[in-house]
């Protein structure tokens, strides 16, 4: 990936948009027409009809299953935007649970819950192929995947790995405001002393990493200058 492409944009891959971001803008407009549809069926004024629903329900299924196919046939942006959509769903349901708080709808949450960590397994599957390739965008979502209680305990070792990777690659590309992003994230895993979490600060400041455990030879290092040298 060349340094150009998503420090300025913000794009996940350089270049024009793919079948694959096309259908992702697609499966967003289906949805949020959905969204709409829903709540104008549960209005008594709405006059729309009730199929509305099931056909934006319908094309939102079309695009995902057109995203998995394309993923099968090693298309990794396919396998991107299907896991970036696994994602963004399993934060919704997450998001859902956590609203959640009378007694009378415990199960309510737990459902959703479930159908979060549905999608986390789903994200998970898809975005491991374009971390592969060392996807910063990608990598930033697994940390927060493995970072997060929705799959069991948090991994965060490997969750420090994910957002490491995701600095490096924003670093690399000139995009330090994301880079620093993924240092706090990975401040918030692992502890401050971390090779890593020192290596990516010192690239964000234009450091070389300091290594006490590693001497300078003897004749690199500079010695003082002796009191008759500096007089003259």
């Amino acid at each position: 990936m060349s340094k150009s492409g998503t420090a300025n944009s913000g794009e996940p891959f350089v270049g024009p948009p793919s079948e694959a971001k096309k259908l992702y803008k697609r499966y967003k407009k289906a949805t949020d027409k959905a969204i709409v549809a829903i709540a104008c069926v549960r209005n008594p004024k709405c006059i729309e009809p009730e199929d509305e629903v099931l056909r934006y329900s319908k094309e939102a299924l079309r695009v995902l299953q057109k995203l998995d196919e394309l993923s099968a046939e090693g298309d990794v942006q396919a396998s991107y935007y299907r896991g970036l959509i696994a994602y963004e769903r399993g934060v919704y349901y997450d998001s859902q649970a956590e609203i959640i708080t009378h007694p009378d709808f415990i199960l309510t949450a737990t459902v959703y819950r479930r159908y979060a960590k549905q999608q986390f397994l789903l994200a998970e599957k898809y975005l491991t192929i374009p971390a592969k390739e060392q996807n910063p965008y990608a990598c930033q979502y697994l940390g927060n995947v493995y970072s997060s209680a929705i799959l069991g305990a948090p991994r965060k070792d490997k969750a420090t790995n994910y957002y490491y990777t995701a600095a490096m690659q924003f670093i690399n590309q000139g995009n330090k405001i994301d880079g620093a992003k993924m240092y706090n994230a990975m401040k918030e895993n692992a502890n401050p002393a971390d090779s890593r979490i020192v290596e990516v600060y010192a690239k964000l400041h234009n450091e070389e990493p300091i290594a006490s455990w590693r001497k300078l030879p003897s004749d690199l290092v500079q010695k003082p200058a002796s009191k008759k040298t500096q007089q003259h």
